[in-house]
C-alpha cells in the first residue's frame, strides 16, 4: 500500500473511504473484473471498525461484534479464516443486586424453564419475546424494511411488553446495539437486529474486529488501496487530495461517513447526528467469573450500560493467565476519562466484588461518532447521487447503522456501477 499518488491518475472507479462500505464495494467490483482505487484518509483500513494491540491485549475501538447472520458478511467474508469466537446466546442481566440469566431457549432448551421463571420481566413478557422473534424472522429483509414503523418504544408497548421488561432488558440491549436507550430508533431497526440475533451467532474474530476489514482488503489486487490520502474536494469526476495530488474516475463512490460526504458533495442536508459512546478496557491477572455472554445493567443505575469478559469469549484477546474486561457506557455526560473511571470501578466492584481492586485500566475510548442517528424509512434506495452522473453513495448512514448496513450499501453501489457499465 503506497501513501501517495501520482498527479492526475485516472481509474475505472475511485472509492473515497476505506471503511467496510468502500472495501465491500471494491471487492464486489473486483470479483466482476473491474479494478478500483480506494483512497483512505487514515493510516489503516476499516473506518470505525478498528482494533489496537496494547501490551498483548487486543482492544476493539468501541465494543463491536459480528452477527454471523448478516447476509452481506456471509457473501463477502471467509468465516473460518476469521476464526470466529461466539458468545454464549442470551444475556446476563443485573436484577436486585444479582446476575440473572436470560437464556435463548431455542438454542439452549435446558434453560427454558429457568429463563421463563426468572424475575426479569413477566412470563407474558417472555412469551412476547417468542412472538417477536417469530415475527422478525418471517419474510425477507426487504419485506422487513418496508413494514410500517414507529419508534421502538411505541412498538414494544403496542406489542404488550411491560415497563419492567422495557427498563430491565430492552433499554440496555438497544442501548448497547444502537446507542439509544431512549428507544427512539425506528422499530424496523429493532426487527432487523432481533432477526439477526435469532438466526446466527454473536461473535468476534480471534484477532479482533479489525480482522474483518483486513480480510476484505486482502481480496483486492495489490496497489488498490492508498492510505493517508484524504479527499478534500470533488469536482465532477476529479478528486483533489490533501497532498495536492489529484485523480479521476469513470465512476466515483463516496464511502465516507455522512458529514464528510455532505462536505464533498456540498449537500449539507446529508449530515446526520451521531450517538456517542465510551468503552473502557481492564486487565486482570485472573477473573473468577467464567461468563461468556453479554452483561446488561438491568434495573441498576450507574454509568455502565453493558460489559463482557471478552477474553472468556476469545482467549486470544488477552495474554496467557490474564483476563480482559470490556465495559461500555451509555453516555459520559461530558465527563473526562479521569472523572468517569472511578464511577465505573465502583459499579464493577458491586458486580464482581473485591477482585476488581486488582483490575488495571488499559485504555479508555471516548467515541463521539459511534453510530449515525437515523431512520431506515428509505433503506431500499438507489445509491446514485441525484443530478451527479456516475457518482454513488454508500455507508451505514445510507442504510442501517450496522456492519451489515455498511457492507450491503457497498454491494449496492458496486452492483449499480456494474449495471451501468453493462448498459453502455
Amino acid at each position: 500500500m503506497r501513501k501517495s499518488l501520482s498527479n492526475e491518475c485516472h481509474h475505472e472507479v475511485v472509492i473515497i473511504g476505506g471503511g467496510l462500505a468502500g472495501l465491500s464495494c471494491a471487492v464486489q467490483l473486483s470479483k466482476a473484473g473491474v479494478r478500483s482505487k480506494v483512497i483512505e484518509a487514515t493510516d489503516r483500513v476499516g473506518g470505525r471498525v478498528r482494533s489496537d494491540v496494547i501490551d498483548g491485549f487486543t482492544l476493539d475501538v468501541g465494543f463491536q461484534v459480528l452477527l454471523t447472520a448478516y447476509p452481506s458478511c456471509q457473501q463477502l467474508l471467509d468465516y473460518p479464516a476469521l476464526r470466529l469466537r461466539p458468545f454464549e446466546p442470551g444475556a446476563l442481566i443485573r436484577h436486585s443486586g444479582r446476575f440473572t440469566e436470560l437464556a435463548d431457549p431455542w438454542r439452549n432448551p435446558g434453560k427454558a424453564w429457568s429463563t421463563a421463571t426468572n424475575p426479569v420481566g413477566s412470563l407474558s413478557d417472555k412469551l412476547r419475546i417468542w412472538r417477536l422473534r417469530s415475527k422478525t424472522c418471517r419474510g425477507s429483509l426487504s419485506d422487513l424494511y418496508e413494514r410500517p414503523h414507529t419508534t421502538t418504544e411505541q412498538y414494544l408497548r403496542d406489542f404488550g411488553f411491560s415497563d419492567r421488561m422495557l427498563d430491565q432488558f430492552f433499554r440496555p440491549f438497544i442501548g448497547g446495539v444502537f446507542l439509544d436507550e431512549n428507544l427512539s430508533v425506528s422499530s424496523r431497526m429493532l426487527e432487523f437486529v432481533f432477526r439477526m440475533f435469532s438466526l446466527g451467532d454473536i461473535a468476534v474474530p480471534a484477532d479482533g474486529m479489525a480482522a474483518i476489514p483486513r480480510q476484505l482488503a486482502e481480496q483486492l489486487p495489490h496497489g488498490s488501496i492508498n492510505l493517508q490520502s484524504a479527499a478534500v474536494q470533488l469536482d465532477g469526476k476529479r478528486i483533489l487530495l490533501s497532498n495536492g495530488d489529484s485523480l479521476s474516475g469513470d465512476h466515483v463512490v463516496i464511502a465516507t461517513e455522512s458529514n464528510a460526504a455532505a462536505s464533498l458533495l456540498d449537500l449539507p442536508q446529508m449530515k446526520t447526528s451521531w450517538n456517542e459512546t465510551t468503552t473502557l478496557y481492564y486487565s486482570s491477572p485472573r477473573c473468577d467469573q467464567k461468563y461468556k455472554s453479554l452483561i446488561l445493567r438491568g434495573d441498576e443505575n450507574g454509568p455502565i450500560q453493558t460489559a463482557t469478559i471478552i477474553s472468556n469469549v476469545a482467549e486470544e484477546y488477552a495474554p496467557p493467565q490474564n483476563s480482559l474486561i470490556s465495559v461500555s457506557l451509555s453516555s459520559h455526560d461530558g465527563k473526562s476519562s479521569e472523572e468517569i473511571e472511578p464511577l465505573v470501578k465502583e459499579q464493577l466492584t458491586d458486580w464482581f466484588g473485591d477482585q476488581v481492586n486488582q483490575w488495571e485500566l488499559i485504555q479508555t475510548y471516548q467515541i463521539p461518532y459511534g453510530l449515525p442517528l437515523m431512520d431506515i424509512a428509505n433503506v431500499i434506495r438507489s445509491p446514485e447521487v441525484e443530478d451527479r452522473e456516475n457518482t454513488y453513495l454508500c455507508g451505514d448512514h445510507f442504510q442501517t447503522p450496522s456492519i451489515e448496513g455498511a457492507m450491503d450499501s457497498g454491494l449496492r453501489a458496486a452492483n449499480s456501477i456494474l449495471a451501468k457499465r453493462a448498459s453502455i
